[in-house]
């Protein structure tokens, strides 16, 4: 497994939005281990700080509940990243672009990559997945493509690199963010400087 070098990101996160199913975290723990820089998952965090799985969160307490949760956690870590300790990758929820204020906070808080995929794939990859409550419905291709819709222009509104990950293994898509966010953060270091 080859290494990626470590990348001065000025306390700032890598942050990477898109679809369920779009290879956030998977990419995320290997862009982890290949960088040294910690993966923060949003869902893994409400999860364990709730108590409840986020299928029992959207059925017990409803979407709104759970939005509100991603809100709250997207804050917090803005304020830890402006303590300047906020290298880390962070694998968002798919939804987590449908508030305004989220996307602001994203904006803001890092260097954020999207990963756009066909909804073919989507429909591939979240076939064994029973812990997706929006996709908890027979008719998974409609869903997949209604959220797709929606969300396109949001992801776009917030990311600073685009990656398409239907074809790409996963190592190739961590050296494609891996040198989208080494070039990012180089140029506003020289930004600073002069």
């Amino acid at each position: 497994m080859s290494y990626c070098r470590p990348i001065d990101t000025h306390g700032r996160p890598i942050i990477l939005v898109g679809m369920m199913g779009s290879g956030k975290t998977t990419v995320g723990k290997e862009l982890s281990k290949l960088t040294g820089m910690p993966l923060l998952d949003m869902d893994a965090v409400i999860e364990e700080q709730i108590g409840k799985s986020i299928p029992d969160i959207f059925r017990d307490e409803g979407e709104g509940r759970f939005r509100a949760l991603e809100t709250a956690l997207l804050q917090y870590l803005e304020n830890f990243v402006s303590s300047g300790k906020g290298a880390t990758i962070i694998s968002t929820g798919g939804g987590v672009v449908l508030r305004e204020i989220n996307r602001r906070i994203l904006k803001r808080m890092g260097y954020v990559v999207w990963f756009d995929v066909t909804v073919g794939a989507l429909i591939e990859r979240t076939s064994r997945a029973n812990n997706r409550p929006l996709l908890n419905n027979p008719n998974r291709l409609e869903i997949l493509e209604r959220l797709q819709a929606e969300r396109r222009e949001l992801y776009a509104e917030v990311c600073h690199q685009y990656v398409e990950t239907s074809s790409l293994d996963v190592l190739s898509v961590v050296h494609v963010v891996h040198a989208g966010a080494k070039n990012y953060f180089s140029t506003i270091s020289k930004e600073s400087e002069s």
